[in-house]
């Protein structure tokens, strides 16, 4: 009898504990979700030489969350102040092929923050008065031809405390091709 008891008992704390565990996306530090255009690149109907091109994302630390009538907070899930991004400028040449332009310094940034080298990191910094990261930088166009922007259309968290869960949002880019590109041309 003690031995069935037991095996009972064995079996009901293995089904207790999977059904009451976190989801594995949980339980393994990071979640998932999607959320429509938090990225943006400010348009213009032609470009000159000497004309910026901006991007922009500014988004709500409260956001839709798949399967979930609440908003999920990423602020107080994550801790994280900062959310990234990766943009690449690209110039074509003459033997159609792209070139990526290293904008460096160059970068004129309204808000948030930017880090570059030959592919540039935006930064989407928390404003806690708007509840909202925000992020905003015009790429200086020093040259005439044919370019491209590069866009990741994932955001990151920057961590100062890796004890909290990551949460990554995928976002789109409605004014990108299917590969993440914004082609246009300087004159």
């Amino acid at each position: 009898m003690k031995t069935i008891c037991k095996s009972i008992f064995g079996v009901l704390s293995i089904a207790l504990f999977f059904n009451c565990s976190e989801p594995d996306d949980i339980y393994m530090g990071s979640k998932d979700i999607k959320a429509s255009n938090l990225i943006q690149i400010e348009t213009l109907p032609s470009y000159k030489l000497n004309d910026l091109i901006y991007i922009n994302s500014s988004f709500s630390r409260y956001l839709p969350e798949e399967g979930y009538d609440d908003l999920l907070d990423i602020y107080k899930t994550t801790k994280s102040n900062e959310y990234s991004f990766e943009f690449l400028l690209e110039k074509k040449s003459a033997y159609d092929t792209w070139t990526p332009i290293n904008i460096g310094n160059k970068i004129v940034v309204n808000k948030g923050k930017s880090y570059t080298s030959n592919a540039a990191i935006g930064v989407c910094v928390f404003n806690p008065e708007t509840n909202l990261y925000e992020f905003r930088a015009g790429i200086p166009l020093l040259e005439t031809g044919e370019f491209r922007l590069r866009m990741s259309s994932n955001l990151y968290p920057v961590y100062t405390n890796s004890s909290y869960i990551s949460v990554y949002i995928y976002t789109t880019i409605s004014q990108v091709d299917n590969q993440g590109n914004y082609h246009f041309t300087v004159n």
